[in-house]
């Protein structure tokens, strides 16, 4: 019976001091991301705003400041903000274990100008993309066949293509088809799927960033086990990404 009672003493310590050594992660979480349509619409809606409403339980929990990519990830990297996404795997922070988007790399083109091997034509053509896209989520080979220069914001680039300033504009599929709906001339432009990604979150790489991390995915994880997160995403007609 002593054997029992001072195992059991042991246990209840050990666990003690197990949870005494987990730091609590001091709120807000702060979120930092630029505005998406679909994802990240400055009105709260969006897929990842549903998203991380749905990990991130407490409304004292998490803040959200809308930035430029590249601010975003600036503010991340320097740990004045704590995570953005979603992008590609990167080493400059920590991701997500979990891929929260799956999607195809597109350009937006004129009708008049499609040409059925675009892929190979690429390197002859100018093309416009949001700030930081380039090099965040273009993959090395992609990297070496876009040329053109970068913009601040999805109208400018469909205007550029609009008035033949560039010859395409790049990104990803459902964000330009989301912007592309809401077009008046929208028949004039097509839609050309020319390599795919998986997108991660990324946090700060820190102590602290590794915790939110960690929370993120456990929760992620519970999401999905409930299938709570296949709802989350048959809501925004986008489909739960496989998971590697």
């Amino acid at each position: 019976m002593k054997i029992k009672f001072y195992c059991f003493l042991s246990l209840l310590l050990f666990s003690t001091c197990c949870v005494s050594q987990q730091k609590e992660i001091e709120p807000p979480i702060r979120w930092v991301t630029d505005s998406w349509p679909n994802y990240t619409d400055k009105d709260g809606s969006g897929l990842y705003h549903e998203l991380m409403r749905s990990v991130f339980h407490s409304g004292q929990e998490l803040n959200v400041q809308y930035a430029p990519w590249l601010r975003a990830l600036e503010l991340v990297k320097s740990g004045n903000a704590d995570f953005t996404g979603a992008m590609p795997f990167n080493s400059n922070y920590v991701m997500s274990q979990h891929i929260v988007l799956s999607q195809p790399i597109s350009v937006l083109i004129k009708k008049a100008y499609l040409d059925s091997e675009i892929l190979t034509q690429l390197p002859e053509l100018v093309g416009v993309w949001r700030s930081g896209y380039r090099n965040e989520l273009l993959s090395g080979e992609l990297k070496s066949k876009v040329k053109g220069v970068p913009t601040e914001s999805t109208d400018s680039g469909f205007n550029l293509v609009r008035h033949n300033r560039v010859d395409y504009f790049i990104d990803v599929r459902t964000i330009l088809a989301t912007h592309l709906a809401k077009q008046p001339d929208k028949s004039e432009f097509e839609l050309v799927d020319i390599g795919s990604l998986n997108l991660y979150m990324a946090f700060s790489k820190s102590e602290r960033g590794k915790q939110i991390a960690q929370l993120f995915d456990g929760r992620f994880a519970e999401l999905k086990k409930s299938g709570k997160l296949a709802e989350i995403y048959s809501k925004y007609q986008q489909t739960l990404p496989s998971q590697l």
